[in-house]
């Protein structure tokens, strides 16, 4: 397998930094909307809470299979994620997986 078969083509390096400004463009200007705007405690409460409810509805469905390797990984980065944040917690769990994987196809 070469290098240049593990790197994005030239449109799909494109897609995923349009994707990248796409999505922080999203945040920015819900940001500078509700910045200027007096939100109740409530709603304020509301919207802290949606980035954790998302991401459980995401992972969620993971939780709900009989592959070995997946609960591992997801066990892993539940472990992962009590003690170091997000960006770290990820990067272990895809890299746990990732090796799980590749030590299974040996098996």
């Amino acid at each position: 397998m070469s290098l240049e078969s593990l790197l994005p083509s030239p449109y799909e390096a494109l897609a995923i930094v349009m994707m990248a400004l796409i999505t922080y463009a999203t945040r920015i200007v819900g940001y500078a909307v509700l910045s200027r705007v007096k939100l109740s405690s409530r709603t304020f409460a509301m919207l802290e809470a949606s980035p954790c409810c998302v991401m459980v509805s995401i992972a969620a469905p993971y939780f709900m299979t009989t592959d070995v390797v997946m609960l591992l990984s997801l066990t892993v980065a539940v472990l992962v994620a009590l003690r170091f944040n997000f960006a770290i917690t990820v990067i272990a769990a895809v890299a746990f997986n990732a090796l799980l994987n590749h030590a299974e196809a040996f098996l």
